[in-house]
């Protein structure tokens, strides 16, 4: 693994799930792109607990 890369686990509804594979699809976009867009757009500021020092 590498050390300076970071993982984040999400739990999609199958609904969300659904309707974010199917933007993927119309856009000619990898699914991981649209999924992380939601997240960025979600997360104001990342707590310093949750950054690695």
């Amino acid at each position: 693994m590498n050390s300076n890369a970071s993982e984040l686990s999400v739990t999609l509804s199958p609904e969300l799930f659904a309707q974010v594979q199917q933007e993927a699809k119309l856009l000619g976009l990898p699914i991981e792109w649209l999924i992380a867009s939601l997240i960025v757009d979600t997360v104001d500021e990342v707590e310093p607990a949750l950054v690695a020092v």
